[in-house]
């Protein structure tokens, strides 16, 4: 996964690309017989008006039989 950010602000290009690791990893394990179940998102920050900083997650929950 690349950084979302550097000293100039958010770096677009990263976010593309990391979009693209991902959706090419679920892929690889559908193909590998991985059941994709379930997908979960998830936020973890103070949530106040000067709350600078959070944290972004998505867990992919697989199986395989």
């Amino acid at each position: 996964m690349l950084n979302f950010y550097n000293l100039g602000g958010i770096r677009f290009q990263n976010i593309a690309a990391n979009d693209a690791i991902i959706n090419s990893k679920v892929s690889t394990m559908l193909a590998e017989g991985w059941q994709l179940v379930n997908i979960v998102s998830g936020v973890e920050s103070v949530g106040s008006a000067d709350d600078a900083n959070g944290l972004f997650i998505t867990r992919f929950y697989f199986k395989r039989d």
